[in-house]
C-alpha cells in the first residue's frame, strides 16, 4: 500500500492537541508504573504490515478529545458491554476496539464502577484474539488503579492495551485484525462524541467530526480485506457507513458539521455499532 503523505498524517494527529486532563504539578501527579512492553518490532515490519499512526493510536487520539466536550453526560452515551465474545474474528476485533473506547469514556467521566466491567471484557476478548497474556496484565493493573481512582494511571494502561494488541497482531502477522481493532474503537468513539455534541453542540466540538484523512485511511484498509469478508453484511455496513459519515462531516469549504449533521452522524455510528454487536450475520 502506498505510504500516505505527511500532510495526511498531520491532519489525523491534529486531534491530539486536546489534552487528556488539566496539567498537574509533579507533586500532584500519581505515579504510573511502566507498562510491560511487547517484543520490539522493526520499522520495516511496521511499514510492511501497515501499522502506523492511523491504527490503534487513533482510538486514544479520538477519545482524548472528549475532554474538550466536558461535562460528559455519561448516562446518555454509555452502553451495556458485550456479555460474550462474538463468534467471528472480525466482529471480535471490532468489538475489542469498542471496549477500549468504552474504557476511555469511563476514565474521562471518572466512573469508577464502570472500570471493572471494561477490564474483564478486555481480558475475555483479548484471549479470543490470541493476545490475552499482555492484556490480562494491563487489565489487572486497571482494576488495582480503579480502587484508588488513579485516572491517569488507568488511561496509561488503556494506551498500553492498545499497543500490546497491535504488537500481538503484528507478531502473528495479522495486520487486518489490528486495523479492525482500531476501526472498532474509532466507530465507538465517534458514537460517543457525536452523542455528546447532539446534546451540547458547539462549533469547536463539531470539528472533531471532520477527519477526512482518518476516514479515508479506514476506507482504504477495509477495501483490501479478503473477498469472502467483503460479501458480508458487516463489511458492506462498514464501507457504506464510512462513506455516509464522510459526506456529512467533510465539506468542500471546510465548514464544520451543523447540529443536524452531527445528530445524523450519531445515528449512523449507532447503527454501525449495533451491527458490530450483532451475534450473527
Amino acid at each position: 500500500m502506498p505510504r500516505l503523505s505527511h500532510r495526511c498524517t498531520v491532519a489525523a494527529l491534529a486531534l491530539a492537541s486536546f489534552t487528556f486532563a488539566p496539567e498537574k504539578s509533579a507533586a500532584q501527579k500519581p505515579a504510573v508504573p511502566a507498562v510491560p512492553a511487547v517484543p520490539a518490532i522493526s520499522e520495516h515490519m511496521r511499514e510492511e504490515l501497515g501499522i502506523n499512526e492511523f491504527t490503534t493510536p487513533s482510538i486514544a487520539v479520538l477519545l482524548k478529545a472528549l475532554t474538550a466536550l466536558k461535562p460528559v453526560p455519561y448516562d446518555d452515551v454509555a452502553r451495556e458491554l458485550p456479555a460474550q465474545n462474538p463468534a467471528d474474528r472480525a466482529r471480535l476485533a471490532l468489538s475489542t476496539g469498542a471496549v477500549i473506547a468504552d474504557g476511555f469514556l469511563a476514565v474521562v467521566a471518572e466512573k469508577q464502577s464502570r472500570i471493572e466491567p471494561v477490564a474483564r471484557a478486555l481480558i475475555r476478548q483479548a484471549k479470543g484474539l490470541g493476545v490475552g497474556e499482555h492484556v490480562t496484565r494491563h487489565s489487572r493493573s486497571i482494576l488495582e488503579k480503579a480502587v484508588v481512582k488513579n485516572w491517569a494511571g488507568i488511561h496509561a494502561e488503556l494506551i498500553g492495551t492498545q499497543r500490546d494488541v497491535e504488537g500481538g497482531m503484528m507478531a502473528l502477522r495479522d495486520e487486518e485484525i489490528a486495523h479492525l481493532v482500531a476501526l472498532g474503537g474509532w466507530w465507538r468513539g465517534l458514537e460517543i462524541s457525536s452523542g455528546i455534541l447532539s446534546k451540547q453542540y458547539t462549533e469547536q466540538g463539531a470539528t472533531l467530526m471532520a477527519q477526512p484523512a482518518v476516514i479515508d485511511y479506514f476506507a482504504d484498509r477495509i477495501s483490501t480485506m479478503p473477498p469472502n469478508f467483503k460479501k458480508t453484511k458487516l463489511w458492506i455496513g462498514l464501507n457504506d457507513r464510512l462513506a455516509e459519515v464522510r459526506k456529512l462531516a467533510v465539506k468542500p469549504d471546510k465548514a464544520v458539521p451543523t447540529v443536524e449533521e452531527v445528530r445524523a452522524i450519531h445515528v449512523i455510528a449507532k447503527v454501525m455499532n449495533d451491527l458490530i454487536a450483532a451475534t450473527e450475520e
